[in-house]
C-alpha cells in the first residue's frame, strides 16, 4: 500500500510545485550565413540582454546591408511564452527559429508571459545602419528623462554609442535604496546649472545605507560612462557589473569639457574609517581598445581592467597622483585642478600602439568615456557628498 501510494504522493508534489513568474528575454539569437556580409563581428548576431532591458538596439549593419527574413531564437525564462506582436496589438505565438523582418529599421516587438500566466514584459528590437561621421562629439546633457519605473534618471547618448544611452550606478543604487527619491540619486540632472545656463549633470558620491553596510560596499560614486550596467553583478561581482565602452571608427585626440567639484568632508575606506590626511577626487577619461581578441572573441573592459587591459591602444585621463610602480596612490594634494568654479578642461589621448585604419574602419576598436565622483568609487572608496558637475562634452578626433 505505502509503495502504491507513491506516485500519488509525487504527483501531488508536482501539482503543488508554483509555476515561474519571471517573464523575461534573456538573449536573442541572429542566424545568417555569413553575419559579417552584415555585422562587424561575427558576435554581434548574439545579444544577452540584462534584466531591465526591453527597448534593445542591436548593434549597427553596414550601410549597404539589409536585413530581412531573418531566423531569430529567443531565450526567455523557464515556462515562459513567446508572442510575435504587431504594431496594431495582435500577436502570435513565437516558434524559435522563425523567419523574422528587421528590413528598412522597423522596430519589432516581443511579449513575453509568464509560466503562471499572472506576468507579461514586452520587448523591442531594433536594427539600425551605420551612420558615418567624423566622429566628434558634442554632449549638454539635456537630453534625459525617468526610467520606467520612474526612481532615476537616465540620460540619451550619441547615436553612435552602441544603444544611444548613457550608463551609471544608479539601477544598483535603487538595490540599496529602494525608497530613494529621484533626486537623491547618485547621478541626477541640474536644470539650469550649467556654465551657460543650460542643464548639466551632478555625479555625487552617495552613502548606500543599512543594505549597503551589511554587503561592505557603503558608498555608490556618482558615474556616468558609454557602455553596459549588469545589475545582475552589482551585488556579487560590482566591477564586472560595469562594462565599458562602445564599438568607434575615428582616431580620438583629445576631450573638451566643462567640469567643477566639490570634494565631500572626509575620506573612508572600504570599511567607512576616515582616513586622514586624503582629499577625495573625481575621475575623467577617455580609452581607445581592440574589441576583438585574435581569435575572434569580443573584448570589453570592466571595472576590473578598464585602465589595465591589454587590448588598449590609448587614453587620456584627469590628472592623479601614482606610486612609482603606477598604482593608484591616496594624496592630500589632488593634481587635477578643479576647484567648485566652473572650468573648461582639456584632456590630451595618449597613443601606445599603432592604429590599423582598416580594423578602425570596420569598427573593430572600441572608445570608453567616463565620469565619476570618486576615482576610487570602484572599490567603495571615498568621500561621502563628494560632487562632480559636468557639462558640454565635445570629444574632437583626427
Amino acid at each position: 500500500m505505502a509503495l502504491s501510494a507513491i506516485p500519488f504522493l509525487l504527483a501531488s508534489c508536482i501539482q503543488d510545485e508554483r509555476e515561474n513568474t519571471e517573464c523575461d528575454i534573456e538573449s536573442i539569437a541572429l542566424h545568417l550565413d555569413k553575419p559579417t556580409a552584415y555585422f562587424f563581428h561575427d558576435y554581434d548576431t548574439l545579444q544577452t540582454l540584462t534584466w531591465y532591458d526591453t527597448i534593445f538596439v542591436f548593434p549597427a549593419i553596414k550601410s549597404f546591408a539589409d536585413i530581412q527574413s531573418v531566423p531569430t531564437t529567443l531565450k526567455i525564462s523557464e515556462g515562459a511564452t513567446a508572442y510575435l506582436t504587431s504594431e496594431d496589438g495582435t500577436e502570435e505565438p513565437f516558434v524559435n527559429g522563425s523567419l523574422v523582418d528587421f528590413s528598412e529599421e522597423r522596430t519589432r516587438y516581443f511579449r513575453v508571459v509568464s509560466q503562471d500566466k499572472m506576468w507579461s514584459r514586452r520587448y523591442s528590437f531594433k536594427i539600425e545602419h551605420d551612420v558615418p561621421s567624423d566622429g566628434n562629439l558634442s554632449v549638454g546633457f539635456e537630453d534625459y528623462h525617468l526610467d520606467p519605473t520612474g526612481k532615476y534618471y537616465i540620460w540619451e547618448a550619441p547615436a553612435l554609442f552602441t544603444d544611444g544611452v548613457w550608463k551609471n550606478g544608479n539601477p544598483g543604487y535603487k538595490i540599496s535604496k529602494s525608497k530613494a527619491k529621484p533626486m537623491e540619486y547618485p547621478s541626477t540632472p541640474v536644470a539650469g546649472g550649467g556654465p551657460d545656463g543650460s542643464d548639466c549633470v551632478k555625479l555625487e558620491t552617495c552613502d548606500t545605507g543599512p543594505f549597503g553596510k551589511m554587503v561592505n560596499m557603503r558608498i555608490a560614486s556618482g558615474s556616468m560612462f558609454n557602455g553596459i550596467f549588469d545589475v545582475e553583478y552589482a551585488m556579487k561581482n560590482p566591477l564586472k557589473a560595469t562594462q565599458f565602452g562602445s564599438p568607434f571608427t575615428h582616431k580620438p585626440a583629445q576631450l573638451r569639457v566643462w567640469l567643477r567639484y566639490e570634494p565631500g568632508s572626509f575620506f573612508q575606506d572600504r570599511e567607512a574609517n576616515p582616513v586622514e590626511g586624503i582629499v577625495d577626487e573625481p575621475d575623467v577619461y577617455v580609452v581607445l581598445y581592440r574589441n576583438e581578441d585574435e581569435n575572434g572573441n569580443k573584448v570589453q573592459p570592466d571595472g576590473n581592467d578598464m585602465m589595465t587591459n591589454p587590448y588598449i591602444v590609448a587614453k587620456g585621463r584627469l590628472p592623479h597622483n601614482y606610486n612609482a610602480d603606477g598604482t593608484d596612490q591616496l594624496s592630500s594634494n589632488p593634481i587635477h585642478g578643479l576647484t567648485n568654479e566652473w572650468q573648461d578642461v582639456t584632456i590630451p589621448i595618449e597613443y601606445y600602439t599603432e592604429v590599423d585604419p582598416e580594423i578602425l574602419e570596420n569598427k573593430g576598436y572600441g572608445i570608453i568615456i567616463s565620469f565619476a565622483s570618486s576615482w576610487q568609487g570602484g572599490y567603495f572608496m571615498g568621500a561621502i557628498g563628494s560632487k562632480l558637475y559636468v557639462d558640454n562634452m565635445r570629444l574632437f578626433c583626427e
